[in-house]
């Protein structure tokens, strides 16, 4: 009989690779690694993620749902489109993502990975397209049109990213997240334009306020 799976041991072997991650990088960081600053055994890891590349998915999808959370409890603003809380929630990821010295490892070798990338970029979009209702998908024409769309936009996002670390150059969030609502306006019945409005809320303090938030949910091991 195979060994139950339990979602509570699951969760603490991630937690724990996630904090392995964060201090020594992915490419660096091993089963053993994890096994050993998780107290459990190797096979055990191996059990609950057969591939290293399973605890990225994981990553940017509890990245996703923290931020996500964040911006619903802590960010005081009225939204006048509907995009205007994926909009926020876009910004504060990528501010997280390239302003956050926990990051700076796991960042580096997503980034220089093309698997892993597609992974990420992957992952945003349907996660795009899960939490919208504003980006019309009733065709299956238009939803096709719509994906290769965001491929542009959240591949785009990252390529931007990329060249930014490698090449030392100030991260611009604001046109990041500008570009990437120009490009699916044209399918919105309603142009969204609210981006300036939003970032007077999101303000450098409360980025930086958001960002320690955002650690403690990811990097604690309970």
């Amino acid at each position: 009989m195979a060994r139950p799976k339990k979602p509570e041991e699951r969760n603490r072997i991630r937690d724990v690779a996630f904090n392995v991650f964060a201090s020594k990088g992915f490419e660096n960081s091993s089963f053993s690694d994890i096994a050993k600053e998780a107290a459990v055994s190797k096979s055990l890891v191996q059990y609950y993620f057969p591939k290293k590349e399973q605890f990225i998915s994981d990553f940017i999808d509890r990245s996703l749902s923290a931020v996500e959370q964040i911006v619903a409890e802590d960010l005081d603003v009225e939204y006048e489109h509907e995009l205007g809380k994926l909009y926020a929630i876009g910004y504060a990821q990528f501010y997280f993502a390239m302003y956050n010295e926990k990051m700076n490892s796991l960042r580096m070798d997503i980034m220089r990975d093309r698997g892993n990338t597609e992974m990420v970029v992957k992952n945003g979009i349907d996660w795009i397209l899960e939490n919208t209702s504003a980006i019309p998908t009733d065709t299956p024409e238009k939803e096709e049109l719509i994906k290769k769309t965001l491929v542009f936009v959240v591949g785009g996002a990252f390529d931007y990213l990329y060249d930014c670390m490698i090449y030392g150059v100030d991260f611009d969030t604001a046109f990041l997240s500008d570009v990437a609502m120009t490009l699916l306006n044209p399918y919105l019945e309603k142009p969204f334009s609210e981006g300036d409005k939003l970032r007077a809320v999101m303000t450098p303090e409360w980025l930086e306020k958001a960002r320690k938030k955002y650690n403690r949910m990811l990097f604690t091991v309970k």
